[in-house]
């Protein structure tokens, strides 16, 4: 299976596990939405007064994992980026997942 197929497998499951590393080297985890797949990517949204925000600024590392319906494990880790345009892609992203 390869990385296209794996995001679109998230994106049906949408709530996924993500881990990022705390300020302290810790992994911290919580479920997120996999709110939009596109050209080998995956985007999720967070709020900058979250810890989650935080951790991603000190670290961008982040993996998550979910199981599908037929209890297929998906994995996936890389590093995640701060959008520019951020109205356009909080937009769509609210677009495609009202």
């Amino acid at each position: 299976m390869n990385a296209q197929e794996c995001l679109h497998i998230l994106r049906e499951i949408k709530d996924v596990s993500f881990a990022t590393v705390d300020e302290k080297g810790f992994p911290q985890v919580r479920i997120i939405d996999v709110m939009l797949i596109e050209n080998n990517k995956l985007y999720f949204c967070s709020a900058r007064g979250k810890d989650f925000y935080k951790q991603l600024k000190i670290n961008n590392h982040v993996a998550l994992c979910a199981m599908t319906k037929n209890y297929q494990m998906i994995r996936y880790s890389g590093k995640a980026q701060r959008l520019d345009n951020q109205k356009y892609w909080i937009d769509r992203i609210f677009k495609e997942n009202p």
